[in-house]
């Protein structure tokens, strides 16, 4: 059961990771297309994945953020839990 349980995540993990590829060779040949300049195409494309890498720190950061105020809230809640059984 475990066994097929991971099989499963690697499998999906795996065809993510090839639509994201696939995803970015469509963009970067479209790019290409419009600007029908190499180097533009690249800098825009440069710009692109500079801008998803800050979207995923600022991402990360918020959960990080969420989980904190959400664990310290059960912690409260736990110690109120306590004071009202004593």
């Amino acid at each position: 059961m475990i066994v097929i349980d991971i099989f499963d995540y690697l499998l999906i993990m795996k065809l993510k990771t090839i639509l994201h590829i696939l995803g970015f060779f469509v963009v970067s040949v479209a790019l290409l297309l419009l600007t029908q300049s190499w180097w533009m195409a690249l800098g825009i494309l440069m710009v692109i994945l500079l801008i998803d890498n800050f979207l995923k720190q600022y991402d990360n950061k918020r959960k990080r953020e969420w989980m904190q105020k959400h664990l310290n809230d059960m912690d409260v809640e736990e110690e109120q839990e306590k004071e009202e059984n004593n």
